[in-house]
């Protein structure tokens, strides 16, 4: 996997709003390693992924389906993965070790300055991440929370917690859903539960109602 460089960037800004996106593209303009400045809509995304070939995608989170990170930051472009960073509101973004695995490197919310733009684009070009300190808890909370867990398995039931299917779990993480299936199982019977539900809801903390 090739690392961008960080002196030549191309962003890509990704949201539904004219407004939005406007004033995003004035910020992220003024900073001298970014080199060139793409736009679209969600609608676009995978087309403008492909086309432009972004080093990273700053992605509107108030107007992604349901906040839903894991099926939005899966676009390649060739054989380079991209890197995303989402920004807007907190209540309306979830942040899993999947979501972070499937390219996202940061979190900036409607509060955010420029400094706190070019803080976060420098991290993610550099590879690394920039989240909020409360996001940054909630994902460690999240990696210690099973520990029974492969950090596979705990990606299958992350993206179980999501509604995905075993033919989307597979598609997602480039694997066969009899694999999927596999370890679906294995989920199963690390947490003593009998089902998806069940499963689904003690990775969202609701473990008295399976107990």
């Amino acid at each position: 996997m090739s690392t961008p460089n960080h002196a030549q960037a191309h962003v890509l800004v990704v949201d539904d709003s004219p407004t939005r996106t406007l004033g995003i593209v004035q910020i992220v303009k003024e900073f001298s390693y970014v080199k060139a400045i793409s736009t679209c809509a969600f609608s676009g995304l995978a087309e403008a992924v492909g086309h432009a070939a972004p080093d990273l995608i700053l992605l509107g989170a108030a107007d992604s389906p349901d906040g839903d990170l894991t099926t939005v930051v899966r676009p390649r472009a060739g054989n380079r993965a991209v890197r995303f960073i989402s920004f807007g509101y907190a209540a309306r973004t979830r942040i899993t070790p999947s979501s972070v695995s499937a390219g996202l490197h940061g979190f900036l919310p409607s509060t955010a300055t420029p400094e706190d733009f070019n803080r976060a684009l420098s991290a993610a070009l550099a590879g690394f991440t920039y989240f909020p300190r409360n996001m940054t808890e909630e994902l460690t909370e999240y990696r210690t929370r099973f520990p029974q867990l492969t950090p596979r398995e705990q990606q299958v039931l992350d993206l179980l917690s999501d509604g995905m299917s075993n033919h989307r779990i597979g598609s997602f993480l480039g694997i066969k859903e009899a694999t999927v299936k596999m370890y679906v199982s294995q989920v199963l019977a690390k947490l003593k539960v009998e089902s998806r539900l069940q499963a689904c809801l003690k990775a969202r903390g609701l473990a008295s109602a399976v107990a």
